[in-house]
């Protein structure tokens, strides 16, 4: 309200100065409500990120547990165990090296998650528990975009819905063979989906390359080696 001058009454806004306050309350809304989104969704991926360290270290730990629990006449060393984290199915090693895998951790079945049912190569027996099995219940990783831990179906794109659906945060591990002229290596990551994913499958079925479009800006194997170091380092074995 304004008092006039000449009169001492108090008057109200004019429409032209109502309407200059709401384009400039749209202005600054245009401006801040778009870069407050991305700031949490940026801080949504660093915490998917902090997830995927704490998952690699946890999946080292199961490695390591696994190989030591082993009989003596087994033959499986540490890479074997991480070619079954990246949902190896084949008989040998040998068959995985001739082309990139990619397995959801919240895939039931798998290594990580629901019942022991994948075999490692070189050992006579399956491991005796799978990766989230030796996290304290209590420090489960969550997915931050929908709440849920990383090892529930809700974080498993290719069955969500019974025909796929992306999964801002849902987490894959993947093996990427190197020819180093010496010995092969190969080194195992941790990737993940973001919100502008496409794809709900982590692995180009029959060829070599990773689909892009299933994760985070950068992260596939079709860019090569350099693809799938921009998600999160597990391990390099040979």
């Amino acid at each position: 309200m304004r008092r006039s001058k000449l009169t001492g009454t108090e008057q109200g806004f004019t429409l032209i100065e109502l309407l200059l306050v709401m384009v400039i309350m749209g202005i600054m809304l245009a401006v801040i409500v778009p870069r407050a989104w991305r700031a949490n969704v940026d801080a949504k991926y660093t915490l998917v990120r902090q997830n995927c360290t704490e998952l690699a270290s946890f999946a080292g730990s199961w490695a390591e547990q696994s190989l030591l629990a082993q009989e003596e006449n087994d033959n499986c060393s540490l890479l074997n165990y991480y070619i079954a984290l990246a949902g190896n199915k084949a008989g040998t090693p040998t068959a995985f090296l001739d082309k990139h895998r990619g397995c959801w951790i919240a895939q039931s079945g798998g290594n990580w998650t629901g019942s022991v049912s994948l075999a490692v190569f070189g050992r006579t027996g399956l491991p005796e528990n799978t990766v989230d099995e030796i996290i304290d219940p209590s420090k489960l990783p969550r997915n931050p975009f929908n709440g849920a831990s990383v090892f529930v179906g809700a974080n498993n794109p290719s069955a969500n819905t019974g025909v796929g659906k992306v999964v801002p945060g849902a987490i894959c591990c993947v093996g990427f063979p190197e020819v180093t002229g010496a010995s092969d290596f190969t080194t195992f990551a941790l990737l993940f989906q973001g919100t502008d994913s496409t794809t709900t499958n982590p692995k180009n079925v029959g060829g070599h390359n990773l689909p892009s479009s299933s994760f985070y800006a950068g992260q596939s194997g079709n860019d090569g080696l350099g693809g799938v170091r921009n998600g999160v380092f597990m391990a390099r074995l040979n």
